[in-house]
């Protein structure tokens, strides 16, 4: 008799140790999904603000790389249309390459509109030196890059703008 009380004892403390085991193991599962959720919230909150930031900078360099914009920043004194056709063509391809990076942050859809909006202003600067002679000075070119501008309203720059005005509006 003193066995089966001494097995029943046993076969409670083993029944009592896996259920606590088992209460054990779902409270540390609720635990790490809670944990998980967190740290993802908190990583949001940090992809939140790098990704309002790189929206920030993309306006900012579609606005550098408008024509009106870029002519406006070059000294074109005593230069020659073929010197100013350089510098304009160099000024965007850098401005480009500096914040290539930021496609990390928006849709492929967006950053291909980006891309478009700084091939149409390098057709656009390429499209006016064709209407000048090349030892012109700068000033025609420029004149030139202007009226094509006025005429063409760079509708890739403001189609990339649209696009960034609308993600952003739908993710935040």
């Amino acid at each position: 008799m003193t066995y089966i009380i001494i097995a029943l004892f046993l076969s409670l403390f083993i029944v009592l140790i896996v259920l606590v085991q088992r209460m054990f193991n779902q409270w540390m599962q609720y635990k790490e999904r809670n944990w998980a959720f967190q740290l993802k919230s908190d990583n949001n909150k940090a992809l939140s603000t790098l990704r309002i930031t790189a929206y920030e900078r993309v306006i900012i360099m579609l606005e550098r790389i408008s024509p009106t914009s870029l002519v406006m920043r070059q000294n074109i004194t005593g230069s020659s249309a073929a010197m100013l056709q350089l510098e304009l063509m160099r000024s965007v391809r850098e401005e480009f390459e500096h914040n290539i990076s930021l496609q990390l942050y928006v849709s492929d859809d967006t950053w291909e509109k980006v891309r478009n909006a700084k091939d149409e202003v390098l057709e656009l600067i390429k499209e006016a030196f064709l209407k000048v002679k090349p030892e012109s000075a700068a000033i025609d070119l420029s004149r030139e890059i202007f009226k094509l501008e006025a005429s063409t309203n760079t509708r890739a720059i403001k189609t990339a703008l649209d696009a960034i005005r609308a993600e952003l509006e739908s993710k935040y």
